[in-house]
């Protein structure tokens, strides 16, 4: 069980070290166009600070996948979420972006309910789920992942920084119908050496539905980091997929909440907690440097 949470700690800064890398690349980009799906992803594979920051993001999501298989979502995910504690401050020193007080108090109450839900950990009862029923998943991710879409096209007619926030809504929601069908994917894998890896994941139905799902994720975040400012696109974006994660995948899968009530206390606490630290991320605003 530590030894997860450990892996869940390194995966996150892996994942949002690269956040952070590709912000800066893209920064020096021209615009991306999602209309023109082939020229943007052409811009980005000719920048090497680009590749470096998605180099960092496939490793964090490589160790998530194992990190999946030995702790439930309403652990991992939360963990997973942590990682915006070391988005902030990179995004700080090395983007030069600001924050305002309203901004601090929702990311530290974010903190806050990643730390009620670790501190809910009790490796007698948490266990990772091992399976889900493939046509359930699929009437949830694609519904889902159109919605997504829906919001991001809404927030493309938002003016700056107003905007910031749905493009984070939008990529989250898209990023957790790929963390749920990641869970199914990480169930079905044969971790007890390479070509097992290899081979079950290649025979897994989940890959070849997580596939169009990241791509469509990664489309919309890459154009939403862009436009919008790290620091709020990236944590809202982390917010919401954890969330979804948690709320769509743990019955899905076949995990449960904690039977003992402090520990269910503390887990539903630092879940409610994270969910309303999302809402004091601002709407609007003018600040940035």
């Amino acid at each position: 069980m530590i030894l997860g949470v450990v892996l869940a700690l390194v995966a996150t800064l892996a994942y949002n070290a690269g956040f952070v890398l590709e912000k800066g690349a893209l920064s020096a980009l021209p615009p991306l166009n999602v209309r023109l799906p082939l020229a943007l992803v052409r811009t980005l594979v000719t920048a090497p600070r680009w590749l470096a920051g998605f180099g960092l993001i496939l490793a964090g999501l490589a160790g998530q996948l194992v990190v999946l298989t030995r702790i439930p979502l309403t652990v991992a995910q939360p963990v997973f979420a942590s990682g915006i504690v070391f988005l902030l401050l990179l995004s700080m020193t090395v983007l030069g972006e600001r924050l305002t007080g309203r901004e601090w108090t929702g990311l530290a109450g974010i903190a806050a309910g990643v730390a009620c839900v670790i501190a809910s950990l009790d490796p007698r009862t948490d266990v990772a789920g091992t399976g889900g029923h493939l046509v359930r998943v699929l009437l949830v991710a694609v519904p889902s992942t159109l919605a997504g879409v829906a919001v991001f096209a809404r927030g493309r007619a938002r003016p700056r920084p107003a905007g910031d926030v749905p493009y984070g809504l939008a990529a989250g929601i898209v990023y957790g119908v790929a963390g749920m069908v990641s869970k199914g994917l990480s169930a079905s894998i044969d971790f007890h050496g390479p070509a097992q890896i290899v081979t079950s994941a290649l025979t897994s139905p989940y890959l070849y539905l997580l596939v169009p799902v990241t791509l469509t994720g990664f489309v919309v975040f890459q154009t939403a980091l862009q436009r919008g400012r790290a620091s709020i696109v990236a944590p809202v974006s982390t917010v919401v997929s954890t969330l979804y994660t948690v709320v769509a995948g743990t019955p899905m899968f076949g995990e449960h909440l904690p039977p003992d009530p402090a520990d269910l206390t503390l887990r539903l606490v630092g879940l409610a907690l994270i969910t309303i630290a999302l809402f004091r991320l601002p709407h609007d605003g003018t600040h940035r440097s």
